[in-house]
């Protein structure tokens, strides 16, 4: 047999699919042109299966010596029992008049011409089958080729065998071909499975590697049991208003909030969530446009927060609208900014003081009658009570059943206990008082003798006065 030397591309496979082979020949290497074969003859390749699978597709090297060969219809591919070597056993599958393409790994997944029925053969883990290759046309012209190759690195015997007119079937080893054909098959084997730990704290007992993987699970290991219990996997969620939402499954982030998912383990204190564009005010001349934050801040602009958009005919001045502060006032045609900058809420593009409805700083309010209830100011001193201030409240730390803000003591009394009378069992409540240095306003109403706002070692000498007073 005449030899030429050719480098070969190999085709690729399919994920979870094994190409079966015996020769060496990877991408860019060189292969051998076997020339010696005339119309009828056959290569053929001793091929191992690595699973319990299907082999699903055979593949065949065709190549000439100068390349760019018209396509060749040949014979047939057989895929047969393994038999005894070198000659094949019974024929498993067999593919009539395939069509080889000069230069290329020829694959072929179907038995038939209109690719109806595919090439799907079952094999075990460890089985011996054959594939064999019959030519149709005389690789042995002028030009060399096309024809089958074979690596260059050695035949192995048991792996080769060619059928040649009025031989039969015979090893090409033992008449020195150079290496091992180029015929390989495609098996197709069951992904390796175990539990998988899904997102959602679930388990799912058979899975494979990639299959949890795409799931977002976290993959046990092939034969793995499900554990007692799988965490709930959790993680930052960008929202479209460019808010961030933490500890939350990717389900809950993409279904509930609409968000975008950071990944496991992520925290709204690390990632950085895209921010829509919102009202960017130019504090000059009060120009609006709608940016970005970044962006507006890179043009000196001041953003006024998520949601705001710029208003007016012509859609470029700044937001305005009344803002409610805390005293329960209300300030006029504020922007966001300025009205977030007077610790204030802002009502809304558009809205004025006569439409806002402030909500009024809520205190005790001591009723004429006794008792003590919260209101604001208005409504507690229309109806002729004392209202003792914001952010007072009618408890009664001292349990004297009268609020500690509504409690009559000017000048403070010393009953620290706020049983009516000032006498030795003050003395064990001013102690506690001073050593907490106090401000709480019972204790103060009672003990805090120079009126700073504290129990200290200065109101000492008050309430010994007191005891003194009232032995």
């Amino acid at each position: 047999m005449g030899l030429l030397v050719a480098t070969v591309s190999p085709a690729p496979v399919f994920g979870d699919e094994v190409s079966v082979k015996n020769d060496s020949v990877v991408d860019g290497s060189t292969a051998v042109l076997q020339l010696g074969f005339d119309p009828g003859e056959s290569a053929a390749a001793w091929l191992t299966s690595p699973c319990n699978g299907e082999i699903v597709a055979v593949q065949v090297f065709w190549k000439s010596a100068s390349g760019g060969a018209p396509p060749s219809l040949e014979s047939s591919i057989h895929i047969f029992q393994a038999g005894t070597f070198p000659v094949p056993g019974p024929s498993l599958a067999f593919l009539e008049g395939p069509v080889m393409t000069d230069g290329v790994l020829n694959e072929f997944r179907y038995l038939d011409e209109e690719q109806t029925i595919p090439i799907e053969v079952p094999v075990a883990n460890g089985q011996v089958f054959v594939v064999s290759f019959k030519f149709d046309s005389n690789p042995s012209g002028a030009n060399g080729g096309p024809t089958v190759v074979t690596d260059s690195n050695g035949c192995q015997n048991g792996k080769n065998a060619i059928d040649g007119i009025g031989v039969g079937w015979f090893n090409p080893c033992a008449i020195g071909m150079s290496g091992d054909f180029m015929i390989r098959a495609v098996v197709e084997c069951p992904a390796a499975t175990g539990a998988c730990c899904l997102p959602n704290g679930t388990c799912n007992p058979s899975m494979s590697a990639s299959l949890c993987t795409s799931a977002g699970g976290t993959f046990q290991g092939i034969d793995s049991i499900c554990p007692p219990s799988c965490p709930i996997l959790t993680g930052a969620c960008c929202k479209p208003d460019g808010s961030c939402v933490g500890g939350v499954t990717q389900s809950v982030c993409q279904g509930t909030h609409l968000g975008t998912y950071q990944g496991h383990g992520t925290n709204c204190g690390t990632v950085n969530c895209p921010q829509p564009p919102q009202a960017c005010c130019n504090p000059a001349n009060g120009f609006c446009s709608m940016q970005v934050p970044d962006t507006c801040i890179n043009f000196n602009g001041v953003p006024q927060g998520a949601g705001t958009v710029c208003v007016g005919t012509s859609s470029n001045q700044c937001p305005r609208g009344a803002c409610c502060l805390p005293s329960g006032q209300c300030a006029e045609n504020k922007t966001p900014v300025e009205c977030a900058s007077m610790s204030g809420a802002y009502q809304g593009t558009g809205t004025t003081c006569a439409q806002a409805n402030c909500p009024q700083p809520q205190g005790a309010c001591c009723l004429t009658g006794g008792g003590c209830t919260v209101s604001d100011q208005t409504t507690c001193e229309g109806f002729g009570h004392e209202w003792m201030g914001s952010g007072t409240d009618c408890s009664d730390l001292n349990g004297n059943t009268i609020a500690d803000a509504c409690e009559s003591c000017d000048p403070p009394d010393g009953n620290m206990s706020g049983d009516a009378v000032t006498d030795g069992r003050d003395v064990g409540y001013f102690v506690a008082a001073l050593l907490a240095m106090s401000t709480n306003e019972g204790d103060l109403c009672h003990g805090d003798f120079v009126v700073d706002g504290i129990i200290l070692d200065d109101d000492i000498p008050g309430m010994v006065d007191r005891l003194l007073v009232n032995p």
